[in-house]
């Protein structure tokens, strides 16, 4: 022998609402009415206390909602920064690179200049000798 168990509207509206919220469906008085064979004026109507319930109810969605949006812009700054420190240690690199390529270019100038400084030093000894001889 089976019990029928009586449930009232006001629990089934209770219980659609939980329903709602484990499947994440849309969730106001339309939606809820609509799952019960209501008219959304039915609820305002006749239970007005569940208006409270549903609001509840979209408020926590809602805030869910924004709180997975934060963590999927949180993961991807997560990601941007991490590109960031990437490309930075590459330009880091890529600054002692061309530290060094100066370097070495310095150098080479100087050895220029001082060959030039030798040659004008001989080409001045030279002239001077033809002067004298």
């Amino acid at each position: 022998m089976t019990q029928k168990i009586d449930v009232s509207t006001a629990d089934k509206i209770s219980l659609v609402l939980h329903e709602m919220m484990d499947k994440k469906e849309k969730i106001n008085v339309s939606q809820v009415a609509k799952r019960l064979g209501l008219s959304h004026s039915a609820i305002y109507k006749l239970y007005p206390d569940k208006l409270v319930e549903i609001q509840k109810a979209q408020r926590h969605q809602k805030s869910m909602k924004e709180s997975v949006d934060v963590g999927v812009k949180v993961e991807k700054l997560k990601k941007d920064i991490a590109a960031l420190n990437k490309n930075a240690a590459e330009n880091k690199q890529l600054v002692n690179s061309y530290k060094e390529q100066n370097e070495i270019l310095w150098e080479h100038i100087q050895q220029v200049y001082n060959m030039y400084d030798e040659m004008l030093a001989e080409r001045n000894a030279f002239a001077q000798r033809l002067e004298n001889g």
